[in-house]
């Protein structure tokens, strides 16, 4: 509007005046209320930074269409948590809302949405400020967010990396040296710890912290136990340190003080599904120091503090483990058909040990750990060791996805019902990876869930030594 054609209120009636003041106040009002509604809830960062293509490619100096996803999986559906679009210069900025601190895959599409050209991970951490520049095609190292949390999660995961490669030598060489294997442990953990002094408060650093504690435990318990009591609620692994904690004193001290360590964790937890979780670690250092009657006890407990909720679902689980899934037991046989559409029975197997691991395709941590496991299937004949892997995802698509152009030797199975069908709840699996093993008479050994592989491989190796 021009100057010329602007009304000046202060030549009008006084009446007009106080109505069109009036009028503006509503509107102003109005605008306030409109501008006033409650922000979304969840997390918020902003990432912004350009995408160009190398002139080889395209020459037009036009980088505009590009898109930046920011996405949740829900289901077989994609939900977008933030969208930038480049403009002709390639730049773009973009406001990401994840519901919680976590990582999320970040995706580069081409101009015509038809096509994903590059991806990773991206942590979604509130008030972290990133830059993504990108040039296509991407070359090795593929997408790389700059920022202090994405920074952290980088360092995390190439310090598991190296671990893993390390792990993977030891355990495809015959007679792994145990000092080499514990320098190398103690190491990673130092590194893994370290973070939160190079990442304050890093989402990141923070996994790392628990992972640090994961690695540590069997190797130097007292250690395990000092660094957890230091595990801050605002963790997201704060119930998995107190598991590993509790652990780690039971094998110092005793039951005793490890309930006692319990105690502790309780008292800090600082939300209903965190005291919940830790009441679930007392439920299980009962059922793994065989008292079937404070296990059953406390069970009950747990699913009347919390009725009609999954902690209600998980106690009546756990009581079914305790009186049919204890070491020693005979292993529950179920009839399942595997991906090639082979008959597969847990009687049909026995006669050598049997490692039965549930996992779900695209975990991280199970993905983490798979050339670990494929080192240990191929340390074994096919002959002495059963490996049956068991999809908790029922959707093949998704099945397929994970294992195309992917080594995964042994027998393969996917879990009708996912975690809730009847392969799940015969063994009362409800976190995943989680891993069973069975010796050669069919009684349960042990079960090792999430992170503890090499207890794992030990006693494994210690069957395959007395068979042998």
């Amino acid at each position: 509007m021009s100057h010329s054609s602007m009304i000046d209120s202060t030549t009008m009636p006084s009446p007009l005046r106080r109505s069109l003041r009036g009028g503006l106040l509503l509107t102003l009002l109005l605008l306030g209320l409109m501008g006033c509604r409650p922000e979304p809830e969840g997390v918020r960062s902003y990432l912004e930074g350009q995408i160009t293509v190398r002139s080889s490619i395209d020459s037009s100096g036009d980088y505009s269409g590009f898109r930046v996803l920011a996405l949740q999986a829900d289901g077989r559906t994609l939900d977008t948590l933030g969208q930038g679009v480049t403009g002709p210069d390639g730049r773009f900025e973009m406001t990401v809302t994840a519901p919680e601190r976590g990582t999320y895959p970040l995706v580069v599409w081409g101009r015509q949405g038809q096509q994903r050209l590059a991806a990773t991970d991206y942590v979604v951490a509130a008030g972290d400020s990133g830059t993504l520049n990108v040039e296509l095609p991407v070359r090795r190292g593929g997408l790389r967010v700059r920022s202090p949390e994405n920074a952290a999660l980088m360092a995390y995961r190439n310090t598991i990396a190296q671990h893993r490669r390390t792990l993977v030598q030891q355990i495809q060489t015959d007679g792994a040296d145990s000092v080499a294997m514990r320098q190398g442990v103690r190491q990673t953990s130092s590194m893994l710890w370290s973070l939160r002094e190079t990442f304050p408060e890093a989402y990141a650093s923070q996994l790392g912290a628990a992972e640090s504690l994961s690695l540590l435990a069997g190797w130097n318990d007292s250690l395990v136990v000092a660094r957890a009591r230091s595990i801050e609620p605002s963790n997201p692994r704060f119930v998995e340190a107190a598991r590993i904690a509790r652990r780690a004193q039971a094998r110092l001290r005793g039951q005793d003080a490890a309930l006692r360590l319990l105690d502790e964790f309780e008292t800090r937890a600082v939300s209903s599904a965190q005291k919940a979780g830790v009441q679930s670690i007392r439920v299980r250092a009962f059922i793994d120091s065989l008292h079937s009657d404070a296990a059953l006890s406390a069970a009950q407990t747990l699913k009347n503090e919390y009725p009609n909720t999954t902690w209600a679902d998980w106690a009546d689980r756990a009581m079914y483990e305790v009186n049919n899934l204890l070491p020693g037991s005979d292993a529950p046989t179920f009839e399942a058909r595997t991906v090639r559409g082979d008959s597969l029975s847990i009687d049909g197997l026995r006669g050598r040990p049997i490692l039965l691991e549930y996992y779900r395709p695209g975990n991280n941590l199970y993905a983490r750990q798979l050339s670990t496991r494929n080192a240990l299937y191929r340390n074994t004949r096919s002959d002495s060791v059963a490996f049956v892997s068991i999809s908790v995802e029922p959707d093949s698509l998704v099945y397929r996805a994970f294992t195309e152009n992917r080594a995964f030797p042994g027998r393969k199975v996917i879990a009708p019902g996912g975690l809730d069908g009847p392969l799940a709840r015969t063994y009362n699996v409800v976190n995943v990876p989680t891993r069973v093993l069975i010796d050669a008479d069919g009684r349960i050994v042990g079960r090792y869930p999430g992170t503890a592989f090499l207890a794992l491989q030990e006693e494994l190796a210690r069957l395959l030594r007395e068979d042998g």
